[in-house]
């Protein structure tokens, strides 16, 4: 297996769309290590209760701002965005840069809350805290995340796709 990954596959999700103890599951962290968090619906309405802002969920406007800001933000730093899917209650990209995996992330999320602001976005919060980072470090692994971006997302929103990847 190659030391330096091909690409990052990122995802980052809405502020209070995916609260710990969804019905959906969710990824909790513990002693360094991420693990699958079983629906609870307890918990999942304690979350809610505990929200400090109403939870965002970006309409299509919004998403066509999101893939803009992410666009302009890979053509700026000349990273390769190989796939983009911006769903309404998260974000998922396939990339590659020529810095850290957490540089990475906060800069898609920075550059995409100023566009949404310089648009008229108001809500106090956009993001959630954090989200789910990965290497890809071989050719098939890659193909697979573009697909899951790209065709297994339900509805195909505001994306990008790298053309030498299309089906």
């Amino acid at each position: 297996m190659p030391d330096k990954p091909l690409a990052y596959f990122i995802t980052f999700t809405t502020y209070g769309t995916w609260l710990h103890g969804d019905p959906r599951n969710s990824i909790i962290r513990r002693g360094g290590k991420t693990e699958v968090m079983e629906s609870n619906p307890q918990l999942y309405r304690h979350e809610q209760r505990h929200l400090k802002f109403p939870p965002v969920k970006l309409d299509s406007r919004h998403q066509i701002l999101v893939r803009e800001a992410i666009l302009n933000l890979c053509t700026v730093r000349q990273w390769h965005l190989f796939a983009l899917h911006v769903r309404s209650s998260h974000v998922h990209v396939v990339i590659r840069a020529d810095c850290e995996i957490n540089l990475v992330m906060d800069n898609l999320k920075r550059w995409s809350t100023r566009k949404l602001r310089e648009n008229g976005f108001h809500g106090e919060k956009v993001w959630t805290m954090g989200g789910s980072k990965k290497y890809v470090f071989r050719e098939e692994k890659l193909r697979e995340k573009i697909h899951y971006v790209i065709y297994e997302q339900g509805t195909i929103m505001a994306y990008y796709m790298d053309e030498r990847f299309r089906e």
